[in-house]
Protein backbone atom coordinates (compact mmCIF):
# COMPACT_ATOMS: atom_id res chain seq x y z
CA UNK A 1 0.00 0.00 0.00
CA UNK A 2 2.62 2.54 0.87
CA UNK A 3 4.22 1.56 -2.11
CA UNK A 4 1.34 2.74 -4.21
CA UNK A 5 0.76 5.65 -2.46
CA UNK A 6 4.25 6.93 -3.04
CA UNK A 7 3.64 5.87 -7.17
CA UNK A 8 0.91 8.66 -6.70
CA UNK A 9 2.56 10.97 -4.98
CA UNK A 10 5.26 10.71 -7.91
CA UNK A 11 2.72 10.46 -10.36
CA UNK A 12 1.72 14.22 -8.81
CA UNK A 13 4.52 15.60 -9.28
CA UNK A 14 5.80 14.98 -12.50
CA UNK A 15 2.28 16.45 -13.65
CA UNK A 16 2.82 19.59 -11.42
CA UNK A 17 5.92 20.30 -12.40
CA UNK A 18 5.28 19.64 -16.22
CA UNK A 19 2.06 21.89 -16.31
CA UNK A 20 4.37 24.36 -14.80
CA UNK A 21 7.03 24.03 -17.71
CA UNK A 22 3.93 24.32 -20.09
CA UNK A 23 2.57 27.41 -18.37
CA UNK A 24 6.63 29.13 -18.09
CA UNK A 25 6.54 28.75 -22.31
CA UNK A 26 2.84 30.01 -22.54
CA UNK A 27 4.04 33.00 -20.60
CA UNK A 28 7.57 33.42 -22.61
CA UNK A 29 5.77 33.35 -25.56
CA UNK A 30 2.86 35.70 -24.68
CA UNK A 31 5.25 38.36 -23.92
CA UNK A 32 7.12 37.92 -27.33
CA UNK A 33 4.17 38.44 -28.85
CA UNK A 34 3.14 41.17 -26.89
CA UNK A 35 6.61 43.13 -27.90
CA UNK A 36 5.15 43.43 -31.47
CA UNK A 37 1.86 43.53 -31.86
CA UNK A 38 -1.88 42.68 -30.36
CA UNK A 39 -2.23 39.06 -28.88
CA UNK A 40 -5.57 36.91 -28.51
CA UNK A 41 -5.18 33.54 -26.83
CA UNK A 42 -8.35 31.49 -26.69
CA UNK A 43 -8.94 27.75 -25.34
CA UNK A 44 -11.42 25.11 -25.29
CA UNK A 45 -11.71 22.26 -23.09
CA UNK A 46 -13.10 19.08 -24.31
CA UNK A 47 -14.35 15.84 -22.39
CA UNK A 48 -11.22 14.05 -23.57
CA UNK A 49 -8.78 16.84 -25.45
CA UNK A 50 -8.69 20.62 -25.76
CA UNK A 51 -6.43 22.97 -27.44
CA UNK A 52 -5.25 26.61 -26.68
CA UNK A 53 -4.26 28.98 -29.61
CA UNK A 54 -2.15 32.19 -29.22
CA UNK A 55 -2.18 34.34 -32.04
CA UNK A 56 -0.28 37.41 -33.22
CA UNK A 57 -2.69 40.43 -34.59
CA UNK A 58 -1.85 43.58 -36.38
CA UNK A 59 -4.20 46.55 -37.20
CA UNK A 60 -5.94 44.75 -39.79
CA UNK A 61 -6.48 41.77 -37.60
CA UNK A 62 -3.72 39.99 -39.62
CA UNK A 63 -2.39 36.93 -38.15
CA UNK A 64 1.45 37.82 -37.95
CA UNK A 65 2.70 34.38 -36.04
CA UNK A 66 0.60 31.72 -34.20
CA UNK A 67 1.06 28.83 -31.55
CA UNK A 68 -1.06 25.97 -30.61
CA UNK A 69 -1.37 23.53 -28.44
CA UNK A 70 -3.65 20.41 -28.26
CA UNK A 71 -4.19 17.49 -26.27
CA UNK A 72 -5.11 15.93 -23.05
CA UNK A 73 -1.73 15.73 -21.02
CA UNK A 74 1.05 17.25 -19.99
CA UNK A 75 3.05 15.59 -22.64
CA UNK A 76 1.35 18.47 -25.10
CA UNK A 77 3.73 21.05 -26.48
CA UNK A 78 3.37 24.22 -28.51
CA UNK A 79 3.12 23.77 -32.33
CA UNK A 80 3.37 26.73 -35.01
CA UNK A 81 0.33 26.44 -37.15
CA UNK A 82 1.75 27.72 -40.07
CA UNK A 83 -1.80 27.58 -42.17
CA UNK A 84 -2.87 30.45 -40.20
CA UNK A 85 0.15 32.61 -41.00
CA UNK A 86 -0.62 35.66 -42.81
CA UNK A 87 -4.52 35.17 -43.03
CA UNK A 88 -6.99 37.82 -42.02
CA UNK A 89 -8.85 36.23 -38.73
CA UNK A 90 -12.23 37.70 -39.99
CA UNK A 91 -12.24 36.23 -43.11
CA UNK A 92 -10.87 32.60 -42.06
CA UNK A 93 -13.21 29.99 -42.65
CA UNK A 94 -12.63 26.92 -40.75
CA UNK A 95 -13.75 24.50 -43.03
CA UNK A 96 -10.72 25.29 -44.68
CA UNK A 97 -8.89 23.73 -41.70
CA UNK A 98 -10.52 20.21 -41.95
CA UNK A 99 -6.77 18.77 -41.17
CA UNK A 100 -7.08 19.87 -37.86
CA UNK A 101 -8.72 17.92 -34.91
CA UNK A 102 -12.24 18.67 -33.79
CA UNK A 103 -11.18 20.71 -30.30
CA UNK A 104 -8.68 22.72 -32.79
CA UNK A 105 -11.23 23.92 -35.06
CA UNK A 106 -13.31 25.05 -32.25
CA UNK A 107 -10.77 26.81 -30.29
CA UNK A 108 -10.22 28.63 -34.01
CA UNK A 109 -13.86 29.75 -34.18
CA UNK A 110 -14.03 30.98 -30.51
CA UNK A 111 -11.01 32.78 -31.76
CA UNK A 112 -12.90 35.13 -34.73
CA UNK A 113 -15.53 35.17 -32.27
CA UNK A 114 -14.21 37.07 -29.67
CA UNK A 115 -12.30 38.89 -31.78
CA UNK A 116 -15.69 40.38 -33.29
CA UNK A 117 -17.18 40.55 -29.94
CA UNK A 118 -14.10 42.75 -29.12
CA UNK A 119 -14.37 44.70 -32.22
CA UNK A 120 -18.26 45.54 -31.65
CA UNK A 121 -17.72 46.58 -27.89
CA UNK A 122 -14.92 48.89 -29.21
CA UNK A 123 -16.92 50.55 -31.70
CA UNK A 124 -20.12 50.93 -29.37
CA UNK A 125 -17.39 52.97 -26.58
CA UNK A 126 -16.28 55.09 -29.77
CA UNK A 127 -19.90 55.96 -31.18
CA UNK A 128 -21.13 56.88 -27.38
CA UNK A 129 -21.46 59.99 -26.19
CA UNK A 130 -19.31 60.93 -23.27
Amino acid sequence: MKILFLFFIILVILQWFFKMKQTKVLHTHYNKFLETGNVLVERKKGIFSGAIIMLQLDKEANIKDCLLMSGATFFSSWDNCEELINENLLSINVENFNSYKKPVRKVITKAVESYQKSKDKEKELQEKPV
